[in-house]
């Protein structure tokens, strides 16, 4: 077993990894801003909103459970092929969870109110980095990237975690901020992960020389 599927010490915000890692992120930035003119790039990961949703108690304490949603349609849709689902065999290897059916609606609670809790503490953290980079005022020639790899099921269609075909586990938060660029602005055009790499090629304006190719993906710059 991986343990508790949740948790919400009363701790401080680096007594979890993603705490941590804002702290190391912003300590790098302020020695980024010491070489003024060396240009730099910083990948920042973080592990919320993930299982196990461990957060400090106070972001929990920002969400009532007893007003969480559950799930409007807990069945997959009539007549959709079986290997578009998932098993959430991820969530099952946790402490406390079934090995096969159902989350009582208890249990589907915690977990929507571990998840909510998971988000406001990442978005906490990323908070402190954005800070960071205006209080060193580097906003103005930073380009930054607020990326996520998948979606994640909270009991809809009856499936949790990440590993299936559907929208929720396969559309991806996608936010760019670039210097001198509108704000506010959406695209509807539909981008790939691997088209992340040659737009900030281009927004960087990085010599071609310098730059490994083919491609794999395609700018979405113009977008």
């Amino acid at each position: 077993p991986k343990g508790l599927p949740v948790e919400s010490a009363d701790v401080p915000d680096e007594a979890y990894d993603d705490g941590r890692v804002a702290a190391e992120a912003i300590r790098r930035l302020q020695a980024a801003a010491q070489r003024e003119d060396a240009p730099w790039f910083l990948a920042v990961g973080f592990y919320r909103p993930h299982l196990p949703f461990n957060a400090p108690k106070k972001y929990w304490d920002l969400h009532e459970r007893t007003r969480m949603p559950l799930a409007a349609h807990r069945s997959p849709p009539e007549g959709a092929p079986v290997y578009a689902g998932v098993e959430w065999g991820e969530l099952r290897a946790y402490i406390g969870m079934p090995q096969q059916g159902a989350l009582t609606d208890d249990q589907q609670r915690e977990l929507i109110h571990g998840y909510y809790a998971s988000v406001s503490y990442v978005d906490a953290q990323i908070g402190r980095v954005l800070a960071e980079v205006e209080r060193l005022g580097l906003s103005s020639n930073t380009i930054i990237v607020l990326w996520g790899d998948h979606g994640f099921h909270l009991g809809d269609h009856g499936f949790w975690c990440k590993h299936s075909n559907y929208e929720e586990a396969v559309r991806t938060p996608l936010i760019i901020s670039v210097p001198g660029a509108a704000r506010g602005a959406a695209s509807a055009t539909l981008v790939e992960a691997v088209d992340l790499y040659p737009t900030l090629v281009e927004l960087a304006a990085l010599p071609a020389a310098q730059v490994p190719q083919p491609f794999d993906g395609r700018s979405f710059a113009a977008a």
